[in-house]
């Protein structure tokens, strides 16, 4: 990402990395500590952006059906996802600020 108003946490391309180091542990508690619920949050790129004049973490959610199960698209035959942002409540560790 090219536009420096956003900043990478967490991409895909870098999952084995962030394993590699052991620093799932400080993602997932940064997810929740922005009342974001690990589990529910799909592989995909998380920033941190300005939107509307306030900061916000952008990511994908993994959608869930009413029992609680993940399920597919029927349009795409993938996993059903959207596209979600929710405001900043707590920075990102150091180590996750890429840009």
């Amino acid at each position: 990402m090219n536009d420096p108003g956003i900043r990478v946490v967490f991409h895909p391309d870098r999952w084995r990395r962030i394993l590699d180091l052991g620093q799932l542990p400080a993602l997932h508690a940064w997810l929740r500590a922005n009342n974001l619920e690990p589990r529910d949050v799909d592989k995909a790129p998380i920033t941190v952006e300005r939107q509307d004049g306030e900061t916000v973490i952008r990511y994908t959610a993994a959608l869930r059906d009413a029992d609680g199960y993940r399920y597919r698209d029927p349009v795409t035959d993938g996993a059903a996802r959207e596209e979600r942002t929710v405001p900043l409540l707590v920075e990102p560790p150091a180590e996750f600020g890429q840009t």
